[in-house]
């Protein structure tokens, strides 16, 4: 069963933009809080037991702010659309342009990968996209692991185990029982902010905050850590909004 229950929509309007807030009770919410999803949908979480009441009046009192960060974001666009105008993924150290075609005669997805390409052929369908981040997940539930697991060498770090999945606003995070969860989507960034999201994750496995140890520890390993952890906030910005379903 899903930690979050839809409890109704409120339409929210901004100078002729009109901006979907989702509310949703949210069991493992310890507060009222909101979270931005894109240009037109925020999320209204409540806890468990919450009042729907106040948290409509605490949507209400951050108006401004949410006409303001919706402003700022970019628009969402279909993950097949964003693949072909930035078609470069980083399975290694190597980037490569992701090549792909649907076609009726086809079964199942074939794909080649190459030194500089991945080409795949989806079987023709209703739901396009949904084909399309499948194929995306597939191919970073296999080449994460591996990128993750030659940073843990590097360092001396050990691990329980990797996952991969399509998480919506974190690219990584790592339990106290030393499993380490990535976002898909770090295929697509630059191969340094990349690295940088894995090995942020193995200085987790050694201080479970953000400390100064923790960052001093990072920036052994990465000089200007911090530095890249900003440019990852700037290219998360588009590449969150990908493969998104709908509902948030």
């Amino acid at each position: 069963m899903s930690g979050e229950d839809l409890i109704e929509t409120k339409n929210l309007h901004f100078e002729g933009r009109e901006v979907v807030c989702l509310i949703k009770r949210n069991r493992r919410a310890r507060r009222i809080s909101l979270r931005i999803n894109s240009s037109n949908q925020v999320i209204l979480n409540v806890p468990g037991r919450g009042s729907i009441t106040e948290a409509k009046n605490f949507l209400l009192s951050r108006s401004d702010w949410i006409r303001q960060k919706t402003a700022d974001m970019p628009s969402q666009v279909e993950l097949s659309e964003f693949l072909k105008r930035k078609p470069r993924v980083f399975l290694d150290n190597h980037s490569r342009n992701v090549l792909f075609d649907f076609s009726e005669s086809r079964k199942k997805n074939i794909y080649q990968i190459t030194t500089d390409s991945i080409e795949v052929i989806f079987p023709d369908s209703k739901d396009r996209e949904t084909s399309i981040l499948s194929f995306m997940l597939e191919l970073a539930r296999i080449y994460l692991p591996a990128r993750f697991e030659k940073c843990a060498q590097k360092v001396g770090i050990s691990y329980k185990k990797v996952r991969v999945g399509n998480q919506k606003s974190r690219w990584g995070s790592c339990s106290s029982k030393r499993v380490i969860s990535l976002n898909w989507r770090i295929l697509l960034l630059d191969y340094e902010i990349g690295e940088y999201v894995l090995y942020h994750e193995l200085a987790h496995l050694q201080h479970m905050n953000h400390s100064f140890r923790y960052w001093n520890l990072l920036d052994e390993w990465l000089p200007g850590a911090k530095n890249i952890d900003r440019k990852l906030s700037s290219a998360g910005r588009e590449l969150m909004l990908l493969g998104r379903t709908k509902g948030g």
